[in-house]
């Protein structure tokens, strides 16, 4: 009885204060639910026309060249509407069991599964998930953007209302399958069943259809050509769900569980109208990177580049027709690549990553690492000059001998297997010389010249050997160009630059690059390397490279033949060109001043005859 009066006089006492806490949380409520009404009500006024449902915006994203021309557009929407009846039923369940169970019984929005966001949002402190059913994917595909806020979401559902007065449930659901991205630029099953398996939708096997349908979420995290194991697993996360709403048997599910993902081979789905594939698919990865799948093919962005299209097709055409060549010749030589700089803003101007993009898409201009040979020598007399050697220093060309890590003796030897004694840094430069050489590297220090290399452009992993100067460390041609544009500028480093400005459908700038310059050297040691490199062309190992005009340039060729390079420059240009084989096959003696020289010579006398012969001026106390 005590107890029970205790408890009575209690409730007494916090009668007036729950009553209090319970009219303060039903004002909340009621204030709560207005703004939302007041909000959907304010939403409901701006909101686009359904009448769009049979008219999709659609906007590409644009490439252009330095000259204002249309380089290349992507896709907005790789995709071909296709009727419902020719999507497969297993397809069609796997994508509703996946992204809306609930899809033939709610009319356009799912309050559990709107509760169940919300509790995730509250929980994350956030717009973590969305809780959208198909119809409201489908209308914020339509009409909205993937920004996550409260009045995107209310606008979401009131567009996803008026959709299902207007459309059957299977009208929306094929609006909805032949809509949404599926990543690699395919828009809609039909074009993500072509793009992923080469075949049409109708043809979707129940595996192929849990992994195109397990895309929708997030197509690149889950891309099977770069997660395959990702895209495995989601595959069984869609199975599992299937199985769960009564879709498919058990003995369905082990089946497709042990199916092997078989996939075309990957392509570049999304463009359109390429000029310059090359360039195009080396300003790709840092777009995509920047921006998202989504936003790169169908935001309809405007990037303005570095690349001269005449230039381009100069390049491509002098790398084919040198190639072709060699095959007359029975060179072995059959790739070749080209890479064309600004030395003084760092701009791309070409770009030959190979002899035929359509064959192989493999970027040999930055994407392929190789010895450079005898081209790499020039940052070791850079060094030395650096050091206050002057270029008059003697050096002593004769047999030179070393005992490697394993025992064996490496003997380096001159190309033409002569040894000259002393000899000027002049003269060994310009005629590739190697024992004296690796003389001057010894004297200046392999761990210097790979501190200079770097600075200069070098980003590879370079290893302070004896054969360093020979060139013995893998490179890229887009850092050996780089690296001698800071010869040809006067000493000043200007990182490649490919894209200019970007901007959004509406003109708004989203970036604006400016040349990225940084002194490197003092004028007066560019000045002498340039110098000394001009020797080369004039009476060394690169005069098949010879115009006539101010240039320096030099040579490289590896060991057996495996690599041959030409690295050249005008105070306006430096281009860098690579020969060789994918499989580092030798060619026939084919050397860095033959045909990588004669390539390159090819593409700069029509290039540099509408220029001004300019030479460099030299710098006070030179």
């Amino acid at each position: 009885m005590g107890d029970t009066r205790r408890l009575k006089q209690n409730f007494v006492v916090l009668a007036p204060y729950l009553a209090a806490g319970f009219l303060v949380g039903l004002v909340i409520l009621l204030a709560g639910f207005g703004v939302l009404v007041g909000t959907a009500l304010a939403i409901s006024g701006h909101l686009p026309s359904v009448e769009a449902l049979y008219t999709p915006p659609s906007e590409a994203t644009r490439i252009y060249a330095a000259n204002g021309d249309l380089l290349a557009s992507l896709y907005q929407e790789n995709r071909a509407n296709i009727p419902l009846s020719q999507i497969p039923q297993m397809f069609q369940r796997a994508v509703i069991d996946t992204e809306d169970a609930g899809f033939y019984r709610h009319h356009g929005i799912s309050l559990r599964g709107v509760l169940r966001a919300s509790f995730r949002n509250v929980r994350e402190r956030g717009l973590a998930e969305g809780g959208s059913t198909i119809t409201q994917q489908l209308a914020r595909n339509l009409f909205l953007t993937n920004e996550k806020a409260l009045s995107r979401k209310i606008a979401e559902m009131l567009l996803a209302v008026q959709i299902e007065r207007r459309l059957t449930k299977n009208e929306i659901l094929e609006r909805y399958l032949n809509q949404v991205y599926f990543g690699q630029g395919a828009y809609g099953v039909e074009a993500a069943s072509e793009v992923y398996f080469g075949k049409p939708a109708q043809d979707l096997t129940l595996p192929e259809s849990a992994l195109l349908a397990g895309l929708i979420r997030a197509p690149s995290y889950d891309s099977p050509y770069d997660r395959p194991d990702r895209a495995t697993a989601r595959r069984g996360e869609v199975l599992q769900r299937m199985i769960e709403l009564g879709d498919i048997t058990p003995a369905q599910m082990r089946a497709a569980q042990l199916a092997p993902i078989q996939l075309v081979d990957k392509g570049n789905a999304g463009f359109i109208g390429i000029r310059a594939p090359w360039f195009v698919s080396y300003i790709l990865p840092t777009l995509l990177q920047r921006y998202g799948e989504d936003v790169l093919y169908k935001g309809g962005l405007r990037i303005y580049t570095t690349l001269d299209l005449a230039w381009q097709a100069q390049a491509e055409a002098v790398v084919k027709a040198g190639i072709d060549r060699a095959d007359h010749d029975k060179l072995n030589a059959h790739q070749g690549a080209m890479i064309v700089l600004d030395p003084q803003t760092g701009a791309i101007r070409a770009m030959i990553g190979g002899y035929d993009f359509r064959a192989s898409q493999f970027n040999r201009a930055w994407q392929a690492r190789r010895q450079p040979g005898s081209a790499f020598k020039p940052f070791t007399y850079a060094t030395a000059l650096l050091r206050g050697i002057p270029f008059t220093t003697m050096l002593q060309d004769d047999p030179i001998s070393y005992t490697l890590s394993d025992g064996t003796t490496w003997e380096p030897k001159n190309f033409d297997n002569k040894w000259y004694g002393w000899v000027t840094m002049r003269f060994a430069l310009e005629n590739s010389l190697n024992a004296a050489t690796i003389r001057l590297e010894e004297r200046v220090g392999p761990e210097n010249i790979v501190a200079l290399a770097h600075r200069l452009g070098i980003e590879s992993n370079l290893q302070p050997t004896p054969s360093l100067t020979l060139g013995s460390s893998d490179v890229t041609l887009l850092e050996m160009a780089s690296a001698y544009g800071v010869f040809a500028s006067g000493g000043v480093r200007a990182a490649p630059m490919a894209i200019l400005k970007v901007t959004d459908s509406k003109g708004n700038v989203l970036e604006d690059n400016v040349p990225q310059r940084t002194v490197v050297l003092s004028p007066e040691v560019a000045y002498m390397m340039t110098d000394l490199l001009k020797g080369n062309v004039r009476r060394g190992t690169g005069a098949a490279a010879n115009l006539g005009i101010p240039q320096g340039g030099k040579t490289g060729t590896t060991d057996d033949y495996r690599n041959a390079w030409f690295i050249g420059f005008t105070p306006a240009i430096v281009t860098g060109v690579w020969v060789g084989n994918d499989d580092n096959s030798p060619m026939k003696k084919v050397t860095g001043g033959a045909l990588p020289a004669q390539i390159w010579a090819a593409f700069m006398k029509p290039v540099t005859d509408t220029m001004p012969k300019t030479d460099w001026p030299r710098p006070a106390g030179v």
